[in-house]
C-alpha cells in the first residue's frame, strides 16, 4: 500500500512539474524585455559572438549567461530563448517535493509542489530573463539534498548539494543570504530544543543522549564517533571542493584582456593569476552589492517593505497565509512539531522583511526568495485544510466541508485568477502588481517588429536614431556596448533588439547633422501634448517628434511606446518610424 501511494505521489507530482512547464513555456516570448532582461542579453550574446566574458556584477551571477550563450548559438537569439534557462528551473522546481517524501505527508508533498509550480509571482518571474528564479531554485534544490544527506540517504547528497549551491551562487550574489538564513534557523531551533527540551532533563543531557545514541548505532556497524567524524569531514572537503571548482568555473574570465580560464587550462603555470583575477572580480562585485546595506533609512525601508507587501497580497495571499497557519498549527497545536517546517517557516519569513532592507531599488521579483521556502509551511496549511475537508465529507459534516470548499476555491482561484490578470494579460500595465517600473509597454512589441522587418530587407544604414536633447544620443562615448552612439541605459531594452538583428544603426544630435536621405527606421523621442506625464503614460498616441523632423517622416508609418511602464526617465516613450515600402 506504501509503495502505491509513493507512486500516486509521484505521478501526481510530475503532472504538476508538466504543466509548470508548459505553463512557463506558452507564449515565453511575447512580452517586450524588461530593461534588466535587455542588459543581460546584450552581454549574453556579446559572450556569444566576441568568446569574452568577465563577470559583471551589475547584472548578477554569470550562471544565465553560460547557459543563455549555449542556447543563443542552438535556437537563435531571441526573447523565447533568453527566458528559456529560468522557464526550465522554475518549471522542474516542484519535483524537488518529491526529496521531502520522508519529511512530509502525501498530502503536504503534493501540496508543495503545487505552490512551486502555480503561484503567479514565480511563475510571472520563471518567464523572466533575471536570476532570482535561479538563485531561489538551485538553493532549495541544494536544501533538500542537504537534508536527504542528514538524514542519513547517502553521501551522494551532500555532492548533489554542494554542486546545486554553487549553480546558485553562480545564478545570483544573495545565495549567501540563503546559507546565512539555513545557519540562522538552525540556530533557533537548536536553541529551543536546548532551552525547553522534550522531558524532564537538561538541554545539555538531551545533547548527552543524542551522543550516546549515535556511539550505540556506530557501534553496531563497527565504528566510531571519531571515524565518523573523520569520514564526514573528508566528504565534507571533497564536497567543498566541488563548489569551490564550479564557483571559479562560472565565474573565471575568458578571453579579452585578462589571464583566463582557457588560458590557465592550456598552461597550468597561468593558475594563480587566473584565481588572482577572479578573485578580485569576485570581491569587487560581492563588495558592491553587501556594501550599502546599512544606508537605508527608516523610512525607505518601510516604504520598500510596503512595496512588497502589495503583490504578496495580490499574488501570494494564500501561499503566505496557509505559511502562517501551518507555521502556527505544527509549532503550537502539534504533539511533536517538526523542527523541519519551522526553520522553513523562519526562513522564509524572514526573508520578506530581510530583502526590504537590504534590496537597492523596489521590485517583485525579490520576492521569489522569500515565497519558495514558504511553501514548506504553506503546503503543511494546505494539507491541513484537505485533510479537515476528508474527514468532514466522512462524517458528513456539512458546515466544515462548506468551509473547506470555499477555502480550497480561493487558492486555485487566486492562481487562476493570478495567472489570467497578471502573467498572460496586462503582463506590461503599471497596475500589474508583478510589474517592475522599468518595463516598457506592449506597444514596444510591434514597433521593434517593424523595425527588424524593415532592416533584414535593407542594406547600408537600417536605422537612425535622433535627438538633440541628450537624452538618447551620445556622438561622443567611446563605451564599449553598441549601438555606442545611443545613450545605452536611457534606450534599454532596444539595444537588445539591435545588437540580436544586426541592425545597423547611426546617430544625429543636431537638425544639421540629419542625413537628406532618412533610412528606413527613424526613432526619436516622443514629447507629450498632455498636461501630465500620467496622462501621457496612459495615452502613448499623445506624442509627438521633435519640430525639426515635421514633414520629414512622410511615407513612414508610425509605432508608438512607453520607455518604462510606470516612468523613470526624464522622457515617457520612443515613437518608432517605418518606411511604408520596406
Amino acid at each position: 500500500m506504501t509503495d502505491l501511494r509513493s507512486d500516486r505521489v509521484v505521478q501526481a507530482v510530475a503532472g504538476l512539474a508538466v504543466v509548470a512547464l508548459l505553463a512557463r513555456l506558452v507564449l515565453l516570448g511575447a512580452r517586450p524585455a524588461h530593461y534588466d532582461e535587455g542588459r543581460v542579453a546584450f552581454w549574453t550574446l556579446h559572450y556569444l559572438e566576441t568568446g569574452e566574458f568577465h563577470y559583471r556584477f551589475i547584472i548578477h551571477g554569470p550562471l544565465v549567461q553560460h547557459v543563455g550563450a549555449a542556447l543563443f548559438g542552438l535556437l537563435g537569439a531571441n526573447d523565447f530563448t533568453a527566458r528559456l534557462p529560468v522557464a526550465l528551473a522554475g518549471g522542474l522546481l516542484p519535483l524537488s517535493a518529491l526529496w521531502f517524501r520522508h519529511r512530509l505527508s502525501d498530502t503536504e508533498v503534493g501540496a508543495l509542489a503545487f505552490f512551486l509550480a502555480a503561484n503567479p509571482l514565480l511563475l510571472y518571474y520563471g518567464r523572466f530573463m533575471r536570476s532570482s528564479v535561479l538563485v531561489a531554485a538551485f538553493c532549495f534544490v541544494a536544501f533538500a539534498a542537504f537534508v536527504r544527506a542528514y538524514d542519513g540517504f547517502g553521501v551522494r547528497y551532500l555532492y548533489l548539494g554542494s554542486a546545486s549551491l554553487a549553480l546558485g551562487f553562480g545564478a545570483k550574489e544573495n545565495a549567501i543570504l540563503y546559507v546565512l538564513c539555513w545557519l540562522g534557523a538552525a540556530a533557533l531551533l537548536l536553541d529551543a530544543r536546548l532551552f525547553r527540551p522534550r522531558g524532564p532533563d537538561s538541554g545539555v543531557s538531551w545533547l548527552a543522549g543524542r551522543y550516546d545514541a549515535l556511539r550505540e548505532r556506530l557501534a553496531g556497524r563497527g565504528t566510531t564517533p571519531t571515524d565518523w567524524v573523520v569520514r564526514w569531514a573528508a566528504h565534507g572537503a571533497l564536497a567543498g571542493l566541488l563548489f569551490a571548482v564550479l564557483f571559479v568555473f562560472l565565474y573565471a574570465p575568458r578571453g579579452g584582456d585578462w589571464v583566463g580560464l582557457y588560458d590557465a587550462l592550456a598552461n597550468p603555470l597561468l593558475l594563480p593569476e587566473m584565481l588572482s583575477t577572479t578573485a578580485d572580480q569576485v570581491a569587487e562585485g560581492y563588495g558592491y552589492w553587501f556594501g550599502g546595506g546599512g544606508e537605508r533609512t527608516v523610512t525607505e525601508f518601510i516604504e520598500s517593505l510596503g512595496y512588497l507587501l502589495r503583490p504578496i497580497a495580490a499574488y501570494a495571499g494564500p501561499l503566505v497565509g496557509l505559511a502562517l497557519a501551518g507555521f502556527l498549527v505544527e509549532r503550537w497545536g502539534s504533539d511533536s512539531p517538526r523542527p523541519f517546517v519551522m526553520g522553513a517557516a523562519y526562513w522564509g519569513l524572514v526573508s520578506i522583511p530581510g530583502y526590504a532592507l537590504g534590496t537597492d531599488i523596489n521590485n517583485p521579483w525579490i520576492l521569489t526568495n522569500a515565497l519558495v521556502p514558504l511553501a514548506i509551511p504553506a503546503a503543511v496549511g494546505l494539507a491541513l485544510v484537505v485533510d479537515t475537508g476528508r474527514e468532514a465529507l466522512a462524517t458528513d459534516d456539512e458546515v466544515n466541508a462548506g468551509i473547506v470548499a470555499v477555502l480550497l476555491l480561493l487558492v486555485v482561484g487566486s492562481v487562476v485568477g493570478g495567472a489570467a490578470a497578471g502573467v498572460y494579460t496586462n503582463t506590461t500595465e503599471p497596475d500589474n502588481r508583478l510589474v517592475q517600473f522599468a518595463q516598457p509597454s506592449a506597444d514596444m512589441r510591434p514597433a521593434v517588429d517593424a523595425l527588424v522587418a524593415a532592416s533584414a530587407e535593407n542594406e547600408g544604414t537600417d536605422a537612425l536614431f535622433y535627438d538633440a536633447t541628450g537624452d538618447l544620443v551620445d556622438m561622443q562615448t567611446d563605451a564599449p556596448r553598441t549601438p555606442a552612439c545611443i545613450r545605452w541605459f536611457n534606450a534599454l531594452s532596444l539595444p537588445w533588439y539591435l545588437e540580436a538583428h544586426d541592425v545597423a544603426t547611426d546617430c544625429a544630435d543636431t537638425p544639421g547633422a540629419l542625413p537628406d536621405d532618412l533610412p528606413p527606421v527613424v526613432v526619436v523621442i516622443g514629447d507629450c501634448t498632455l498636461p501630465t506625464a500620467v496622462e501621457c503614460r496612459a495615452n502613448p498616441d499623445a506624442m509627438v517628434p521633435p519640430g525639426e523632423m515635421e514633414g520629414r517622416l512622410d511615407g513612414y508609418e508610425r509605432y508608438a511606446y512607453l520607455h518604462r511602464t510606470t516612468g523613470g526617465n526624464d522622457f515617457d516613450g520612443f515613437l518608432v518610424y517605418v518606411e511604408s515600402d520596406a
